[in-house]
């Protein structure tokens, strides 16, 4: 289990290391795990199925797609060698495996006029799927799947006059046989919500929905990013069913990750630095949480945190450190290995 002076040892270390250097807490190690392909960059969302690592490259391309962006999404095994590229239209941003299908589904163009490309797991074929005018106005970031149904993120809402988020934040989407894709709100972008440290009752404003996973109890987990909080949709039955948690120290995330297993490693992937990242562990406490954050700006009285992974409490919100000094950690996946898969 982390404490608080895992994270005093990792941002104080940081200070004295390159920007380019990772620092790891004590009890952690890492390792490159891949390095983009020729013609490939910027890595961001990663997706595991069976002994294969799905990673999404957007190169770099405008998240609203313009530009003619074009991402690649890159299967790798377990040891680092490429398997497969594919080409997708759009800034790639989401990327996740339909438990069903076994289909690989990536989500393109976050801020605005985004589309979905399936990719059967075992041969490689694409289909693509456009949305209609989003009740937001804006794109699609990330995707789950939950009760034989897939649940988008509705991304860069457009705000009101008075900065709220009138449309959804999260809904529930049906794939068409003419290749569009139809939507219905789940999730309002102002939602009344308990907070998990006191349980107090809140309207919320939801200005940044973004990436979202499965909690080992099936629950949703959401990240609002920009307003540095997590919302937990629960699961029907569940009270209180939509509860929020407020992450300490204003710290913003992006993906969030759960082990599943002892034994195994976390992956995350370094936008800015061009690497996938392998953290690795002698043991993991099953079922803990991990975030990668965009790291804390310096105050008048406390200096900067560099970007970092870190384990998060799900009761606090404190987001502890494993390895700091990173430049840009976004996507992230937990692998087990082993026979505790």
């Amino acid at each position: 289990m982390l404490t608080l002076s895992a994270f005093s040892f990792a941002a104080g270390n940081a200070a004295a290391q390159s920007s380019t250097s990772p620092v790891l807490t004590p009890g952690f190690s890492i390792s490159v795990f891949a390095v983009p392909p020729a013609g490939s960059s910027a890595p961001d969302s990663l997706a595991v199925l069976d002994d294969h690592v799905w990673v999404g490259y957007a190169n770099g391309g405008a998240p609203d797609g313009s530009g003619n962006a074009q991402s690649q999404i890159v299967e790798y095994s377990l040891d680092g060698k490429v398997q497969r590229s594919i080409t997708v239209m759009g800034h790639n941003d989401g990327l996740k495996v339909n438990p069903y299908t076994r289909e690989i589904w990536a989500v393109q163009n976050e801020d605005a006029n985004a589309n979905l490309f399936t990719i059967d797991s075992a041969s490689g074929r694409t289909r693509r799927y456009v949305f209609g005018k989003p009740p937001h106005g804006g794109g699609y970031d990330d995707v789950i799947f939950k009760d034989g149904q897939a649940f988008f993120s509705a991304s860069n809402p457009t705000l009101n006059g008075q900065g709220q988020n009138t449309g959804p934040s999260i809904v529930r989407a049906i794939l068409e046989s003419d290749g569009t894709i139809d939507v219905s709100a789940v999730l309002s972008g102002t939602p009344a919500a308990s907070n998990i440290p006191f349980g107090t009752v809140t309207r919320l404003n939801l200005t940044d929905p973004d990436s979202m996973t499965l909690t080992p109890s099936g629950d949703v987990l959401l990240d609002d990013q920009g307003d540095g909080q997590l919302i937990l949709w629960r699961a029907p039955g569940n009270e209180p069913q939509l509860q929020y948690l407020p992450l300490l120290g204003s710290v913003q995330v992006d993906d969030t990750v759960f082990a599943n297993s002892r034994r195994g490693y976390l992956l995350v992937s370094d936008t800015k630095a061009n690497k996938v990242y392998k953290i690795s562990a002698d043991v993991w406490q099953r079922g803990a949480a991990f975030s990668a954050s965009t790291g804390v700006a310096a105050t008048n009285t406390t200096p900067a945190v560099p970007a970092y992974v870190g384990q998060l409490d799900l009761r606090s919100g404190a987001l502890l450190p494993l390895v700091t000094n990173l430049m840009s950690p976004h996507g992230m996946a937990f692998v087990a290995i082993g026979d505790d898969r």
